[in-house]
C-alpha cells in the first residue's frame, strides 16, 4: 500500500478543464491545484508575456506592444496557436507546484467542438508533455462531479452555464438522450451590461468591469435581495468627452439589463424538456435539474429556473469546479468511466 501511494505521489494523473473563462487543473489525490482565467498576453514577436490573472488585467486596455488573447470564445477555439501556448504555460505553472505529472490527462471540452478543434487540443496537450490524452465533454464531467449516476437507466438532467456556452443535457447509461449548446452564458451577460451602460449612460466600460458589476449587484428576475434596491458606482469613460467618468446604477437596472440573456438560458432548458419523450420527461421531472457552472452563480437564477420549469433545481457546493472535479473522479476509476470519453 505504501508503495502504491508513493507511485501515485510521484506520477500523478491530471484532469484539466479548458473553459472559455477559466482553466482549472486537478491532480489525482490532491484536487484542484490551479485555477486561472483563460487569457494569454503576447508581445509583437509572439512571446508569452503573462497568463491568467496578469494577462486578464490588460483586457480592454490595449497597451502598446501587447496583444491580449482569449483563445476560446463561446466555447469555440478562436486562436489555435494561442491555445497551445496557453496550455503549455499553465501546465508548466502547475508543474512548479508538483514537479512530476503522469503522462495521462483527461481534458474537459465543450460538446460542440469540431474534429479539427479536438485534434488541436490533442496536439496542444502533446506539446505540454502528455502522451495519453482523453477528452471528456464538460456537461458529462459536470454530472460526474456532482455525484450523479450517469451509468444508470434513469436519466439525469444537467444545465452547465459557463463563460461562453450554456450546455443542456439529459444523460443515461453514459450517453446523451439530449444535448444542446447555446452561445449565451456568462460572457453574454457581461456584454449586455457593456451595451446597457453605453446606451443608457454614454459610459464605456470594459469586460472586466462588467463582470465585477454582474457579481456585485447583478441578479435574475424575481430576486428580492436588498441588493436589487441598492446602488453601485461604476467607473468608465464618457464617450462624448472621452474623459474618465462614473455613474450611479441601481441593482434593478442591472437586473433588467441581464434579463434577455437569462431568458434565453431558461428557454434553452424549457426547449430540452419539451423535446424529451414522455417517459424520459417524467423521470426528469421527478429528479429535477442539476444547475452548475460559473454563470449559475448569478443571484436567483436557480429559483427562477425552478419557477419557470416547475422542476426542483439543485446546485453543487462548488459550481465553478464541478466540471474538473468530475474529470478528476474518472482518474480514480478510469475503466468504469471510459465509455464517457469522446476519443
Amino acid at each position: 500500500m505504501a508503495l502504491t501511494a508513493l507511485k501515485r505521489f510521484l506520477r500523478q494523473d491530471v484532469a484539466l478543464d479548458l473553459g472559455t473563462a477559466n482553466t482549472l487543473i486537478y491532480l489525482q489525490g490532491e484536487g484542484v491545484v490551479l485555477n486561472k482565467p483563460t487569457v494569454v498576453a503576447f508581445d509583437n514577436e509572439a512571446n508569452v508575456l503573462s497568463c491568467g490573472e496578469e494577462a486578464k488585467k490588460f483586457i480592454g486596455k490595449n497597451p502598446p506592444g501587447i496583444n491580449v488573447v482569449r483563445p476560446l470564445k463561446n466555447g469555440v477555439i478562436e486562436d489555435f496557436d494561442a491555445v497551445g501556448l496557453f496550455l503549455k504555460t499553465i501546465v508548466e505553472a502547475a508543474r512548479r507546484i508538483r514537479p512530476v505529472f503522469s503522462s495521462r490527462i483527461v481534458m474537459c471540452v465543450p460538446s460542440q467542438l469540431t474534429q479539427v478543434e479536438k485534434r488541436t487540443l490533442l496536439e496542444a496537450a502533446q506539446g505540454a508533455g502528455f502522451k495519453r490524452i482523453f477528452l471528456l465533454e464538460e456537461v458529462m464531467a459536470a454530472a460526474i462531479g456532482a455525484g450523479l449516476d450517469i451509468s444508470g437507466h434513469r436519466p439525469v438532467m444537467v444545465v452547465d452555464i459557463g463563460g461562453g456556452t450554456t450546455e443542456v443535457a439529459v444523460i443515461s447509461e453514459m450517453a446523451y438522450l439530449f444535448c444542446r449548446s447555446r452561445r449565451i452564458a456568462g460572457d453574454e451577460m457581461d456584454q449586455a451590461l457593456v451595451r446597457f451602460l453605453l446606451e443608457e449612460y454614454g459610459l464605456r466600460i470594459g469586460p472586466n468591469t462588467a463582470e465585477k458589476v454582474k457579481w456585485e449587484i447583478g441578479s435574475a428576475q424575481g430576486c428580492n435581495d436588498d441588493i436589487v434596491n441598492g446602488m453601485m458606482e461604476i467607473a468608465g469613460q464618457d464617450v462624448k468627452g472621452q474623459v474618465p467618468a462614473s455613474v450611479q446604477v441601481s441593482g434593478l437596472e442591472i437586473q433588467r439589463a441581464l434579463s434577455s440573456a437569462v431568458e434565453h438560458i431558461i428557454a434553452s432548458v424549457q426547449d430540452c424538456i419539451t423535446a424529451l419523450e414522455s417517459q424520459v420527461r417524467s423521470e426528469v421531472e421527478k429528479r429535477g435539474i442539476l444547475l452548475t457552472g460559473g454563470g449559475s452563480l448569478l443571484r436567483n437564477l436557480g429559483p427562477l429556473l425552478s419557477q419557470r420549469t416547475g422542476l426542483p433545481v439543485k446546485q453543487p457546493p462548488s459550481p465553478l469546479t464541478t466540471v474538473v472535479e468530475g474529470a478528476g473522479r474518472t482518474l480514480s476509476d478510469f475503466e468504469y468511466f471510459s465509455p464517457a470519453f469522446v476519443n
